[in-house]
């Protein structure tokens, strides 16, 4: 073999080389990319960012709210303002759970049961106030939109600055402002979900052992489920209009 031959095949050998080497380098990084930006998302949260994060959930529903408020004020559209308002409501319902346990948001001193007890009944008188006026939307929403506003904001205020025992002044949250709505109490969810989720099954082996066709035997499951949530959860319109839904499927 002449030295131009041997010449040519390292010079082929070292660009195969060079080429396979870098096909893999290509290959690994692809593989290996979603890995490593795992791992410097992860990297980036701490106990303290994910602490702020949960600790000021409330104050960034609150102002969407807010939000929501305004553009129901400058609305002129009936049927717009209505969607708005629909989707308001929603956000309200959603709000209630954080402003029960807002005394249990990180990030606040460690207190005492009987200190915990107190800050839970004012969470809860909050909470029904909140419900007052949110009752009093469709009728007056002239009124009762501009005064959850401000409501909200007094409560961002205080959650902010930690005074989760005065989220309202006691002037807003009496009996007499409250009227017919009683303070409400956080709900414990892992029961009931267990309780719902053991009736669902003991519903679902139910249905398998009776004669009803493979096409009957989804909606079936899903009514029991529905019924297994009225039971447990006692909300019979929502359990009702879902159940007309599926069996108008």
């Amino acid at each position: 073999m002449s030295a131009w031959e041997l010449g040519s095949q390292a010079i082929a050998f070292m660009f195969a080389f060079l080429l396979f080497s870098m096909l893999c380098i290509l290959v690994t990084s692809l593989i290996l990319w979603p890995f490593w930006w795992a791992f410097r998302v992860v990297k980036g949260i701490s106990p303290q960012s994910l602490t702020a994060l949960y600790r000021y959930h409330l104050i960034a529903a609150s102002a969407d709210i807010i939000r929501a408020c305004a553009q129901i004020h400058r609305c002129r559209g009936l049927t717009t303002r209505t969607e708005l308002m629909e989707s308001m409501l929603q956000k309200v319902e959603n709000l209630e759970p954080l402003i029960l346990r807002a005394y249990l948001a990180p990030g606040n001193p460690a207190r005492s049961a009987r200190r915990r007890t107190s800050l839970a009944e004012h969470a809860g008188r909050v909470a029904a106030r909140l419900r007052e006026v949110e009752a009093r939307i469709e009728h007056e929403p002239n009124s009762a939109v501009p005064e959850l506003a401000d409501l909200l904001l007094t409560i961002q205020e205080r959650y902010a600055a930690g005074r989760v025992g005065a989220l309202l002044d006691l002037s807003e949250i009496t009996d007499e402002k409250l009227k017919e709505f009683s303070p409400v109490r956080r709900r414990k969810q892992t029961l009931p979900l267990i309780a719902a989720i053991m009736l669902t099954i003991a519903g679902a082996i139910g249905i398998a052992q009776t004669d009803l066709p493979d096409v009957a035997e989804g909606p079936a499951v899903l009514l029991v489920a529905i019924l297994a949530s009225a039971l447990v959860y006692r909300a019979p319109r929502r359990i009702e209009e879902r159940a007309q839904y599926i069996i108008g499927q």
